[in-house]
């Protein structure tokens, strides 16, 4: 009989509640896919203290697969972004988290760095880098704080990356960069994509689309008729809104009748509102503030367009998300966006990140909606699976915990 492994993360991530972030969809994934002999609790925080109490543990489920939740925090409005940063909040409150916390797990899995420096211990240690951290040293349009303190985040990340007992990126370019300034520990640190729930995100049926789009435009009084651009994830520096804003405004102007969907919230949203008053958008821009993956995915095949403009990023799962609900993608030229968004088939790419260059970018998807979406979207996801792109997780997971329990003995 095969024994079960125990992985406990450890990053502040609510996965029961409405929260921004490609991370915490990532962690639902690992999660909910995961095999019956792998067990997962996590350390995270709270949206709502009320039906997840700090300091004390929940049970809590993602579809078929129940998990134990201890929030170490609690967080107020996940969009917000506080004067001391969330995950130093989040370090020091683990810290003097009980020793339950500490106790009945095989493996300590990270998705930030922070927590890492409370395990000195003989644990495997498994980290998930979901960022090109070196951004740091040479970006200015990052949200990352650690930019305005580069030495001590790399003195901090070294420590941390010669303690693990493997590691993924979501960034073959940031793999590259991390086997290269850890040599040592490069045959540990390996690429893996994201993925697409498709049980979650697919096309709706003709009818069923057409439906769901009246419904939403008597609901956020917009024009069915018009193209819809969506928007979805964090209102901050990374993912760029102005850009896009900036860019839609041109095509207003030039006379195209369009509507922008803005799903998510941040530190821009304010600024973003105002702009949108001041240029005379209102009637064309709507914020719809966070929502949860099931009315997202429903959104999404409402709509005619995703569009990703951001300054840099992994391999955005909000980008997979949209193909799979069958929309073409415009987008900036980040990450990993070239493995499935391919100019002239499902979307495009923008030559540079310029209002005009994204604006070009925009209209070229607008004028292909019929050639672009559909099969083509959908056909770009389909080697982007949770089950068939997680199992190499899954397979390390039993690795570690075979070489752990051996050297129990």
């Amino acid at each position: 009989m095969m024994s079960t492994i125990r992985v406990r993360i450890f990053y502040p991530a609510d996965p029961v509640g409405i929260v921004p972030g490609g991370i915490d969809t990532f962690i639902r994934g690992i999660v909910k896919w995961a095999p019956e002999d792998i067990e997962f609790s996590l350390v995270g925080m709270t949206t709502d203290p009320v039906a997840r109490p700090v300091g004390r543990w929940t049970r809590c489920s993602f579809g078929r697969r129940e998990f134990d939740f201890f929030p170490a925090v609690w967080v107020a409005n996940a969009g917000d972004r506080s004067y001391v940063p969330l995950s130093l909040r989040y370090t020091a409150a683990v810290a003097l988290a009980p020793r339950a916390v500490y106790q009945d797990f095989d493996i300590v899995e990270l998705h930030r760095i922070e927590p890492g420096l409370l395990f000195g211990d003989s644990r495997p240690k498994n980290a998930f880098f979901h960022t090109d951290y070196s951004v740091i040293h040479r970006a200015t349009k990052t949200d990352f704080r650690w930019k305005y303190l580069p030495r001590i985040y790399d003195l901090m990340e070294r420590k941390i990356v010669r303690g693990l007992s493997s590691a993924w990126c979501v960034s073959k370019q940031f793999t590259a960069v991390l086997e290269t300034r850890y040599p040592a520990s490069s045959t540990m640190i390996r690429y893996i994509p994201t993925w697409v729930d498709t049980e979650v995100f697919s096309p709706l049926r003709d009818d069923l689309r057409a439906e769901q789009r009246r419904r939403l435009a008597t609901t956020l009084n917009i024009d069915a008729a018009a193209s819809w651009i969506i928007f979805v994830g964090r209102l901050d520096i990374t993912k760029n809104p102005e850009l896009l804003l900036s860019a839609f405004g041109r095509l207003v102007s030039r006379g195209r009748h369009i509507v922008l969907l803005f799903i998510g919230d941040g530190v821009l949203r304010a600024g973003l509102e105002k702009r949108v008053v001041k240029e005379g958008l209102s009637a064309h821009v709507r914020f719809l503030g966070l929502r949860g993956p099931a009315e997202i995915a429903t959104i999404l095949a409402s709509a005619d367009l995703f569009a990703l403009s951001s300054t840099y990023e992994g391999m955005p799962m909000a980008v997979l998300e949209a193909l799979g609900a069958g929309l073409p993608v415009a987008t900036t030229d980040v990450g990993e966006v070239r493995k499935v968004v391919c100019p002239k088939v499902n979307g495009a790419i923008s030559a540079d990140q310029s209002v005009e260059g994204f604006s070009m970018c925009l209209e070229d998807v607008l004028d292909n909606l019929n050639h672009y979406g559909g099969a083509p979207a959908i056909q770009a996801i389909q080697p982007f699976r949770p089950a068939e792109v997680l199992e190499p997780v899954y397979q390390n997971y039993r690795k570690l915990s075979s070489s752990f329990r051996t050297q129990k003995r």
